[in-house]
């Protein structure tokens, strides 16, 4: 007897799927269009105007929220699972902290973080329920849109950056400060993000012996010449796609490990390297990555006055210095420079324990969640984890939105990366 007899219901004809008004027709294409641009635009923002970029990440969840609407899917955020409730805890701590934080951005800062984190949630329940043919397109467009953006970073960093010159009107006596600025960095360690969900679609495509040249074309192609910070991040990836093929499960139980010593080492050992091992001191570092040192002794000195709640969100670009001068570069009224330039000190210095422990929660969770991923892409996303850890551990403060609207958009565009490929029909893989 055929298994199918056994259900009553399936004999019968399948009910008709109800056509589109022309009205729902419209908004169809509409979100379709504002999809594709989206995805192709993301490359070229990346490369000319990296602080552009949360208006990319906005723009992405109108668009994930409308999307969910018209398919009647809100369900899908608004289940509590464990990653929601850590990152949901995590922002009424951080809201709870303005009461104290000395700085005037507390609030503004944990809008940001809400609306990154609510992007995240979102953007991801949106992209899973996508056809398998609109994953293929979206994927294309953004491979597309990241090779001319990749290109275009290489040609600006090969003339001297022309265009940014142009367009910021910099003068020609100006441009070793923009050489040695903020400005080619920021667009290095972003597309550094975006290398890895890029290498997993042209694997997807079936490039499987191109995807690896990826992230390997753009380290040898850009990053000499700009950020030793992104050269740290992609060169943490390679590593960790090279240990992921060889066993995810083995590089993912050595990341859960490395991330719970980090949150749980990162106050003794920033003293340590300042105090007793004089690092900042240490002729052999280079001049930055002393007055890192210097930076993490500092953070890690106030963190301990708060230890259970910390100095309030986004406090690092408001603490007062108390006579401390920096030996490297004194910006402002604090030994800090706006952050530690290490998101594990950041964490603790601004949210204490109790916010150390919540990203923790987070991130463990985070890393779990890649285990259920098609074993073809695990490497992929850990090496993407990778990079963003190492980056996070040296760069940029871990609330500035472009920084974060960063991090969101490798994440989604990977996620829409395990869709190519998927069975017909499966909406969920």
């Amino acid at each position: 007897m055929p298994v199918e007899s056994l259900d009553a219901t399936a004999s019968r004809p399948a009910p008709p799927v109800p056509r589109p008004s022309p009205a729902g027709r419209g908004v169809d294409a509409v979100l379709h269009g504002v999809a594709g641009a989206a995805a192709l635009v993301l490359g070229p923002l990346a490369a000319l105007a990296p602080r552009g970029l949360p208006v990319w990440a906005i723009l992405v969840l109108v668009l994930s929220l409308a999307g969910l609407a018209r398919r009647g899917a809100f369900g899908r955020i608004l289940r509590l699972t464990p990653p929601v409730a850590a990152v949901g805890a995590f922002l009424i701590l951080a809201l709870a902290s303005t009461l104290w934080s000395p700085s005037d951005r507390a609030l503004a800062t944990v809008l940001e973080i809400g609306y990154i984190a609510l992007g995240a949630l979102a953007g991801g329940a949106w992209i899973a329920g996508l056809p398998t043919a609109d994953a293929r397109r979206l994927a294309g467009l953004f491979l597309a849109g990241g090779l001319a953006g990749g290109l275009l970073f290489a040609v600006e960093a090969a003339l001297d950056f022309p265009l940014n010159r142009w367009w910021n009107s910099v003068p020609d006596d100006q441009l070793p400060n923009l050489l040695n600025g903020n400005v080619p960095k920021r667009t290095a360690a972003l597309l550094c993000l975006l290398v890895w969900p890029a290498a997993l679609a042209v694997d997807r495509f079936g490039r499987k012996a191109l995807a690896l040249l990826v992230p390997v074309g753009y380290a040898l192609a850009c990053l000499p010449l700009t950020s030793r910070s992104a050269m740290l991040g992609i060169a943490a990836g390679l590593v960790t796609l090279a240990a992921a093929r060889a066993s995810a499960k083995w590089t993912r139980r050595l990341f859960s490990a490395a991330v719970t010593a980090a949150f749980l080492l990162v106050l003794p050992a920033a003293l340590l390297f300042s105090g007793p091992l004089d690092l900042d001191h240490s002729g052999l570092l280079f001049r930055s990555a002393q007055h890192r040192v210097e930076i993490w002794g500092h953070a890690a000195d106030r963190a301990l006055r708060t230890p259970v709640f910390g100095q309030g969100i986004d406090a690092s670009r408001s603490l007062p210095p108390e006579g401390a001068v920096s030996e490297f570069s004194p910006i402002g009224d604090s030994l800090l420079p706006l952050h530690p330039h290490n998101a594990f000190l950041q964490l603790w210095l601004e949210t204490g324990a109790v916010g150390a422990a919540l990203a923790l929660a987070a991130m463990l969770l985070l890393l779990a969640a890649t285990a259920r991923l098609e074993r073809r892409d695990q490497p992929f996303a850990l090496a993407l984890f990778a990079t963003a850890m190492a980056m996070g551990s040296t760069a940029y403060g871990i609330w500035q939105p472009w920084w974060m609207a960063g991090f969101l958009s490798a994440a989604l565009m990977l996620r829409l990366a395990t869709r190519i490929g998927a069975p017909i029909g499966n909406k969920t893989r």
